[in-house]
């Protein structure tokens, strides 16, 4: 199931999505994201699990309103962005089966573009716009220790980042702009207790802090009294 809250006032749920009807999904929930319906505004909630994603309305619940098939595994990951040539919104959603896939989440059904280049289960994922050539960029953290830059556009990779990378599993990974500079950051956290700075145009390696445990989750903000990350 999946709950919605007033984050304001807290409490109980104002609806509660009962998945288990679903086409494709099925079991634990394992990753939601949002978008608008591009021709209403409306906000959808894309919920990924076992098999696939369901498209549920986020202000009324009710049934899935469309499915997107994403393979017979586990979807782990999922991030919403707009096709930057014709400004209709996407899906990009990894799993258990190596692959990132590219959905249209109006049209639903099967992957527009299907990724693969991982060894193993793909865990984390995020988008974000190169600033050298204005091309939309997706990066997956895996199993397999690396974080990828695809371009979907080109269904093909644009950058691999390896050399002097993580020794465990990529599970967490956020993008952000340094202040100082201006250029694209991408941070990814990991089982072998680090989490890893990379420039998100030339896929090196800035920085590692060392936390001491595993890192499941990564958030971004700047502090309004300093101005630092």
């Amino acid at each position: 199931k999946v709950f919605v809250f007033d984050p304001v006032v807290g409490g109980d749920a104002l609806f509660v999505l009962d998945i288990s009807s679903a086409l494709f999904v099925g079991g634990r929930v394992s990753a939601l994201v949002i978008f608008k319906e591009p021709a209403t505004g409306a906000p959808r909630l894309a919920c990924g699990s076992w098999r696939g994603v369901s498209i549920f309305d986020a202000v009324s619940g009710g049934d899935a309103l469309l499915e997107c098939d994403a393979g017979d595994e586990v979807v782990n990951a999922l991030v919403a962005f707009k096709d930057l040539a014709t400004g209709a919104p996407r899906l990009a959603s990894c799993a258990d089966d190596k692959k990132v896939r590219v959905f249209d989440p109006v049209a639903g059904g099967e992957a527009l573009v299907v990724l693969e280049g991982h060894a193993d289960y793909v865990r984390a994922l995020t988008a974000f716009t190169d600033p050298a050539t204005g091309e939309l960029r997706l990066v997956s953290g895996s199993d397999d220790s690396t974080v990828r830059v695809w371009n979907p556009a080109a269904s093909g990779a644009a950058i691999e980042v390896e050399p002097e990378g993580h020794s465990g599993i990529v599970r967490a990974m956020v993008t952000f702009v340094d202040p100082a500079t201006g250029a694209l950051r991408v941070a990814t956290g990991s089982n072998d207790e680090t989490i890893r700075v990379w420039d998100a145009e030339t896929g090196g390696g800035l920085l590692v802090i060392d936390v001491g445990s595993d890192v499941f989750a990564l958030a971004f903000f700047v502090d309004p009294a300093t101005g630092a990350p």
